[in-house]
């Protein structure tokens, strides 16, 4: 099982840092752009990614979403 470990850097040299982490075979970076947000805006994070992330699987084919008369439609009812 991957061991996690987060790391702050506070400094304007830390991409040169972390590029050179990245060499290494076993380490892997994961940005999470939602640390550090207050738990509402982690939630308004999160939804935005997931329909971002909608947008893109609609755009492969790999979704159907729904075109704005069906939701207006829908939220009429």
């Amino acid at each position: 099982m991957p061991e996690q470990v987060l790391i702050t850097i506070k400094d304007a040299k830390a991409h040169k840092f972390l590029k050179s982490l990245e060499e290494i075979k076993f380490i892997k970076i994961v940005a999470d752009p939602t640390i550090g947000l207050s738990p509402k805006k982690k939630k308004q994070a999160k939804d935005f990614l997931a329909a971002l992330q909608q947008a893109k699987d609609e755009g492969k084919g790999k979704l159907k979403l729904k075109t704005l008369d069906q939701l207006i439609d829908e939220l009429k009812n």
